[in-house]
């Protein structure tokens, strides 16, 4: 049953992709009295079709791809009295609207996917969730629950908003504009340039998140929390028998405590103790600690868990150093580390220099010289890649995220729609010129398998990401097809440019024979993908 679900994720996913871009040729073909011969979806023979005026609409068996035929197209004559209708017979400018056209539907067709998705499904509202520590906004008092609603003055709605808003801000002092229940609060900090950019664009990190923090515990060797029997990552459920959900009601919840004792139910994961299992399964524990000076984890001398390390890759460099889950980072180069995240934005600036790394092994301090090196690992695609790492990584919880949404008016939708298409169609650009320009290896193409796995897993996570994921597909097919690769729409635009500029078309021999190589390299690049797509299922 599910792979007939994915089967059919796969076939709508392609028909109604192949269904836009072809419409634009064929509304643009109508509105330029050009006659059209078949509107056809998929290649082949037809499954099943119907003759409407002058034209025959059908459906092929083979969903990938599709065609519009006009008449005239190839030189031939159309009908008597229809010769003037014919495609080849139209000024270059009206043949350059017709081509043109089905890569412009594939690339606005995306606005309306995304106008779909923000006013069907509630986007990621710009409220704090949560804090990273080490970052601007912990340090200059943002507090989790705040709603952001200004940077520099201009308003933000979604967490979107903010991340726009934060694009040119690396290292610039902003002014946030705060809600903090009902109350208007202004507080200025710098915002650190976004390590993950990369490309001196200068993005903007303020270090929140919209993404509530579960209830975990950081312990320091040595500590009361630590006496008192509790470890890092254990999960409190409840403080003095009230229950807690998140971060910050866990921290709330330490505050409001009067006593001189602290009693807490927490949820540890313990071994499975099954024979060749390597599982966990969690264990109710009840700690009694004395309650400590300061306010939220510090009363029971814990800290936020971010500092501690949740998993070591075996093999891996931070393996070979010694470090293993529990170990608190110190420092990196002599600098503090506060958070597992304030460590990778570190090295994505240091790359393959090696450094000094610092931490706290349970009351033993270490130092060890450590290097990133190039690990295999997969993009959310898919496709093969490698990226710098050192094996450390936070504990596999399985929770789910929470986070907090908010609804757009229509208005605020069709500007966020347009915004995104435009992000999507910067995005598939850049990498298309990574591609052609040898940057990005020809081993990260793939073909319908590949896309039937895309297709299949974007509609379980929901049918917005189905949605979003078409618009991503959609944007890749309008600009592959801009290409000037004989039998892609490239091609037609350069020929009929050409022939505007030379004042006549290329011989139709020329055209018959470009067309004929560019047929056979699509069939070998068809070869190609279809041997990456085999390659990944046998990896």
């Amino acid at each position: 049953m599910a792979a007939l679900q994915n089967i059919a994720y796969f076939v709508a996913l392609l028909s109604v992709l192949i269904f836009a871009h072809e419409l634009g040729h064929f509304l643009a073909a109508k509105a330029l009295n050009v006659k059209v011969m078949r509107f056809s979806i998929g290649f082949g023979p037809r499954i099943f079709g119907f003759v409407r005026g002058e034209t025959e609409y059908q459906v092929a068996w083979v969903p990938l791809g599709g065609y519009v035929k006009m008449a005239g197209e190839m030189g031939e004559d159309g009908a008597p009295g229809d010769e003037a209708r014919g495609f080849l017979a139209q000024a270059p400018w009206k043949r350059a609207v017709i081509i043109g056209a089905g890569p412009f539907a594939s690339l606005a067709f995306p606005v309306l996917l995304y106008l779909i998705v923000f006013l069907g499904y509630p986007q990621l509202s710009s409220r704090v969730m949560s804090l990273e520590p080490g970052y601007p906004a912990a340090e200059a008092g943002v507090q989790a629950g705040d709603l952001i609603t200004s940077v520099d003055g201009t308003p933000v709605r979604t967490f979107d908003d903010l991340t726009r808003a934060m694009m040119t801000k690396g290292g610039k002092t902003v002014v946030l504009g705060l809600d903090r229940e009902g109350q208007t609060v202004r507080l200025a900090l710098q915002a650190v340039r976004s390590a993950e950019e990369g490309k001196g664009k200068g993005r903007g990190r303020l270090g929140v998140s919209p993404q509530r923090r579960p209830p975990l515990l950081g312990v320091p060797s040595g500590g009361a929390a630590e006496r008192a029997g509790l470890r890092t990552f254990d999960r409190v459920i409840s403080v003095d028998g009230q229950p807690v959900s998140d971060q910050g009601s866990l921290e709330r919840g330490l505050d409001a405590v009067k006593g001189d004792v602290v009693e807490l139910e927490v949820l540890r994961r313990v071994p499975a103790g099954l024979p060749g299992v390597d599982a966990q399964l969690p264990e109710r524990v009840h700690a009694a600690v004395p309650r400590q000076p300061g306010k939220g984890l510090a009363r029971i001398g814990a800290e936020i868990p971010d500092g501690f390390v949740g998993r070591v890759v075996p093999g891996s460099a931070a393996a070979e150093a010694g470090l293993t889950p529990g170990d608190r980072l110190v420092a990196l180069d002599g600098h503090p580390l506060a958070s597992l995240r304030q460590l990778d934005d570190r090295l994505l600036v240091l790359r393959s220099t090696p450094f000094d790394l610092t931490w706290r092994h349970g009351g033993e301090e270490r130092t060890a010289k450590l290097q990133q090196t190039l690990v295999p690992d997969r993009d959310t695609f898919g496709r093969e890649v490698k990226t710098l790492d050192i094996g450390l990584g936070p504990p596999m919880l399985g929770e789910k995220a929470m986070f907090d949404r908010t609804r757009l008016w229509p208005g605020a939708a069709v500007v966020a729609a347009v915004r995104a298409t435009g992000r999507t169609v910067a995005l598939v650009g850049e990498s298309l010129v990574l591609l052609l320009t040898g940057q990005v290896p020809f081993s990260n193409l793939g073909g319908p398998i590949l896309l039937y796995g895309v297709a299949a897993q974007s509609a379980q996570r929901g049918f917005d990401d189905f949605l979003s994921t078409m618009a991503f597909i959609s944007v890749n097919l309008g600009l592959l097809n801009l290409l000037p690769i004989p039998v892609l729409d490239g091609f037609g635009l350069l020929s009929a440019f050409w022939e505007w500029i030379r004042r006549r078309p290329i011989p139709l021999r020329v055209r018959e024979v470009a067309n004929m190589f560019g047929l056979a390299m699509l069939v070998l690049l068809m070869i190609a993908v279809f041997k990456n797509d085999i390659t990944r299922l046998l990896m």
